[in-house]
């Protein structure tokens, strides 16, 4: 990697402005300090875009109520339409089921109690939930607890791998979550952003990118593209 990983930080800290409502977790963190909406709200944004998962969020809000009681014993072909138009409705609709059932069993419906674990014991509890791995639970450490967590998605592993930082979950995760100190939500929503805007799977903005001198992807880019000439 050309930059240090506090440079990558401070770069995009410099170029992006974070707005929660961009976030759903964030978002309904902010608006309700439920660590289980948290929870549903998550699962919802896997595999779709936040305001896809928004709209399904509100609707299954309206219909059923996010709470585990109400979930769990919600009619799924409900739960099934509210959601129809996130990515996997059909698994998450089983997920969310199954989920809320077990929090309400194991936990009187209160996922505080896991959370209030402290790490690791509330990261082993909450990845052993239905549909609940370790992104998902990272998400709901670092938001409701600000535990020293660093959550990474399909955004952060691909301007990752660009940069030259190579790795599975838990290396990446380790870097970023050395690098950005107490900025570790802030640095996490950067990424994400500059993955959204900038760094996309498909056709990425390298040329005007804050981080293009940082990039061993964009090195090769232009190393392939053969010398400039004027």
């Amino acid at each position: 990697m050309k930059c240090e990983g506090k440079e990558i930080v401070s770069r995009l800290d410099r170029a992006y402005k974070i707005k929660s409502e961009d976030f759903l977790a964030i978002e309904i963190w902010e608006k309700t300090r439920d660590p289980f909406k948290v929870l549903i709200a998550t699962i919802l944004t896997q595999n779709t875009t936040d305001k896809g998962a928004k709209k399904a969020y509100e609707e299954l809000d309206k219909e059923v109520g996010i709470t585990a009681e109400g979930l769990s014993r919600a009619d799924p072909e409900v739960i099934k339409r509210c959601i129809r138009k996130v990515g996997l409705h059909n698994n998450k609709t089983k997920v969310i089921k199954e989920v809320s059932t077990k929090i309400l069993n194991e936990y009187g419906g209160d996922i505080n109690k896991v959370l209030d674990l402290g790490l690791p014991k509330a990261r082993e509890k909450l990845v052993e939930l239905p549909g609940v791995g370790k992104k998902t639970a990272d998400v709901l450490l670092i938001t409701c607890r600000d535990y020293p967590v660093f959550p990474i998605d399909t955004h952060i592993f691909r301007i990752s791998k660009r940069l030259g930082i190579d790795g599975n979950y838990d290396k990446v995760s380790s870097f970023w979550r050395e690098v950005s100190d107490n900025l570790r939500l802030r640095a996490h929503l950067l990424l994400i952003t500059h993955g959204r805007a900038t760094c996309k799977a498909i056709k990425p903005k390298c040329d005007t990118c804050v981080l293009n001198d940082c990039c061993e992807y964009y090195a090769r880019l232009r190393g392939s593209q053969g010398p400039e000439t004027s």
